[in-house]
């Protein structure tokens, strides 16, 4: 499919989706389409905000009491960049009892808004 064809029929489904009151959640998208940004600008600000976050998960793995040595390993991993799929399964490689992908990812979660009410200002969650 050609990009101006691809884009016809985006535009057609869009106008559908508006027409039956569905509501984009999405609003990064809609802020960069609607301003003067440039794409250069947009990663650069998707680059810094992700690299603020995992200084942030850094800073909070050295000083959150966490409650066992699992859900320090947990949060290690995610404060290094490791998908919750992966943590489970690079657990699973050295555990008897097993870890569900779940299980991590409602822990990284948890520990998460932990960490944004910690460091975050007005975050409250």
């Amino acid at each position: 499919m050609k990009k101006s064809e691809f884009n016809k029929l985006k535009a057609l489904w869009y106008k559908k989706l508006e027409r039956s009151g569905f509501k984009d959640i999405e609003q990064d998208e809609v802020y960069f389409k609607n301003s003067n940004v440039s794409v250069i600008d947009q990663r650069r600000v998707t680059w810094q905000s992700q690299a603020e976050y995992y200084q942030m998960a850094t800073d909070f793995l050295n000083v959150h009491p966490f409650k066992s040595r699992v859900e320090r390993i947990i949060w290690e991993y995610h404060a290094n960049g490791i998908s919750t799929r992966d943590i489970a399964d690079i657990l699973n490689k050295v555990r008897k009892n097993k870890i569900l992908r779940m299980t991590v990812w409602r822990i990284v979660k948890r520990l998460e808004i932990i960490m944004k009410k910690m460091y975050l200002v007005g975050h409250n969650e």
